[in-house]
């Protein structure tokens, strides 16, 4: 009988840990090394000037699933987690204004011309937030970054953490 609640706690145990490690997609735990939060679900599918970008297959349910249908990668430099890309085409840019005020900052700095709005700000934990709209196709772009891990790929870099990586 020992024997048998010794292998069924072992067991549930076991499971517990397992679920605790699995990625939660809503989280930002910039830093977080690929290695302890792959769940299995992260397909890499391109590697451009220091970072790569994967695609994450598993389940994740964002607010932005309730409103649209969004592109999601997520990038890793060095193999921690750097950034989470959203794309989405057909919302209204002053509704995602509205939720970002709402949900997330109020945008600190604006950039206008007549193909492109950029709207930035800080949250905490030194993570940058930056919200592209392209106003003739109304394309919009989001991304949540670490400011620090974006050091780390220098200056040199031209690369745009609200850009999707392309092959």
């Amino acid at each position: 009988m020992r024997s048998f609640i010794f292998v069924v706690v072992f067991v549930f145990t076991a499971l517990l840990s397992q679920q605790a490690q699995a990625f939660e997609c809503g989280k930002l735990d910039f830093g977080a090394k690929l290695s302890d939060i792959d769940d299995g679900n992260f397909i890499l599918y391109t590697e451009k000037e220091g970072v790569s970008y994967y695609n994450y297959v598993g389940i994740c349910r964002l607010p932005v699933h309730q409103k649209a249908s969004p592109a999601i990668a997520y990038a890793f430099i060095d193999g921690k987690y750097y950034a989470r890309i959203i794309r989405v085409v057909g919302r209204d840019k002053e509704d995602i204004l509205a939720d970002m005020k709402k949900n997330l900052c109020t945008p600190t700095s604006i950039k206008d011309d007549a193909e492109w709005s950029l709207y930035g700000c800080d949250l905490p934990n030194d993570v940058e937030f930056k919200f592209k709209y392209n106003n003739k196709t109304g394309e919009a772009k989001t991304a949540a970054y670490s400011k620090s891990l974006r050091e780390k790929i220098g200056k040199s870099s031209n690369a745009d953490p609200a850009e999707f990586s392309e092959k």
